[in-house]
């Protein structure tokens, strides 16, 4: 097995199932990564909205990649201080603060759109959810 490989979350083992587990899981993160790269916004978005609508799908996809990058044999892991004495518990709170870390990333990028832009969307989570109520009524 490829040396690089063998050191990436899922593969380290040579365990089948594992790896055929971390390669759904690595082919989905792609694929989000590539939807979230080529779907335009949900409503109309000028130049700025857009790239920050790239930016947020980039640290989702970042966010749902960190338990492979901070799991997996790498020199980072060595040096990071949750992760580094691979014990579980320790390494379930490194990710608890990771995942805070992301959360808190993602809500900054969405923070940057327009004003416009904000509104609009407002408007079309409140129409499709208007939507959903009255479908869900019948």
């Amino acid at each position: 097995m490829n040396k690089v490989l063998k050191k990436c979350w899922g593969f380290r083992s040579g365990t089948p199932w594992k790896m055929l587990v971390a390669t759904v899981y690595y082919a989905m993160c792609i694929g989000f990564l590539v939807i979230g790269m080529t779907t335009p916004p949900l409503v109309e978005a000028g130049g700025w909205d857009t790239f920050v609508v790239k930016l947020s799908s980039f640290i989702l996809f970042l966010w749902m990649l960190s338990p492979a990058i901070f799991l997996s044999d790498t020199p980072m892991r060595d040096k990071l201080p949750f992760f580094r004495d691979r014990a579980a518990i320790r390494s379930l709170v490194g990710l608890m603060i990771v995942f805070v870390i992301f959360q808190y990333l993602f809500a900054a990028s969405e923070s940057l759109h327009s004003a416009k832009y904000k509104q609009v969307f407002d408007e079309y989570i409140r129409a499709s959810f208007e939507t959903f109520v009255e479908a869900g009524s019948r």
